[in-house]
Formats: C-alpha cells, structure tokens, sequence
C-alpha cells in the first residue's frame, strides 16, 4: 500500500504541478490579452486621428501641402531674383551738386547731378549758368567711369564720387 501511496502522492504533486503551471498560464494569457486590448484600442484611436480621418490620410495631406509649399517657395525665389536683378539696374544712387560756373554771378545757379544704379552706370547731368547763357551736359558713366571721348568737371567728378558712395 506504501507503493501505492506513494505513486499517488507523487502523481498527485506532478497532476497538482501542472495545473498551478496551467492557471499561471492562463493568468498571464489574459494579462496579455487585456495589455492587447489595451493597446488596439490607443492604436485605433491614434489611426482614427481627429474628424475621422486616419494618420495615413493626415500624413498624405500633409505631405501634398509641403510639396506644394516647396513649389511655391521656388517660384517666389525666382521672383526674388528676378527683382534684384531690376533693382541691380535700377537708378538709385543720385547726388546733386550746385555751384558758381563763373565768379561774377555768385548765385550757385549751376548744378550736376549723378544718377547711377547699383552697378554705377548711370549718367551725369550738367548745367552752366552764367549772366545771359545757359548750358546742358550729359554724360554716360559705366562702371564708375565715364567714357573717354568725355571729360568731367571738378564737380561732375564729386557728385559721381558723391553718387558712388551711397
């Protein structure tokens, strides 16, 4: 009977082993499904995102409005250039300088004026007053200098120096 009883309590243990080992098993089953659950719910809540729509269809939203954004970048970008470019060539530099072409009118009825754009090219504008006569002058100026075939008064030279400076 001592056999016996022995095989049944050692049966008993290992039947009393595996069904601890089976409710362990089934206790962290449904840890994990209810971790699953969990989980499945923050992601169809996540995917779901706001007004219904999925992340897939905000993340595609999103990405056709950067693609847009970036042509729209590019296409102000030439136009950036495109105006510097003009305001490269436009006249923005002006100085006026007014002067007494003969020492008996002593009014300062003469005057140049430099005109250039970025670049210095422009012209100088000049007029000689004197009692009974007046004289207009005009001479291109590229690049800081003007051309050979002229030559520039005192004067025309400092507002062109004036006009360069600015």
């Amino acid at each position: 009977m001592r056999g016996l009883n022995a095989a049944f309590t050692t049966d008993f243990l290992i039947s009393f082993a595996l069904v601890a080992v089976i409710l362990v098993m089934l206790a962290l089953i449904i840890n994990l499904y209810s971790e699953l659950s969990t989980i499945k719910k923050r992601y169809k809540k996540m995917m779901g995102g706001s007004e219904g729509t999925s992340i897939e269809q905000m993340l595609s939203a999103h990405t056709a409005e950067v693609s847009q954004a970036v042509k729209e970048y590019k296409h102000l970008q030439g136009q950036v250039n495109t105006l510097e470019d003009m305001t490269r060539s436009s006249l923005a530099r002006v100085s006026v300088i007014h002067f007494d072409a003969f020492e008996k009118t002593g009014q300062g009825l003469s005057w140049c004026v430099a005109i250039l754009d970025r670049n210095n090219n422009g012209v100088v504008f000049s007029s000689i007053c004197g009692q009974e006569t007046e004289r207009s002058y005009v001479k291109p100026i590229e690049d800081g200098r003007v051309a050979p075939t002229y030559k520039l008064t005192r004067e025309e030279e400092q507002a062109l120096r004036q006009a360069m400076n600015r």
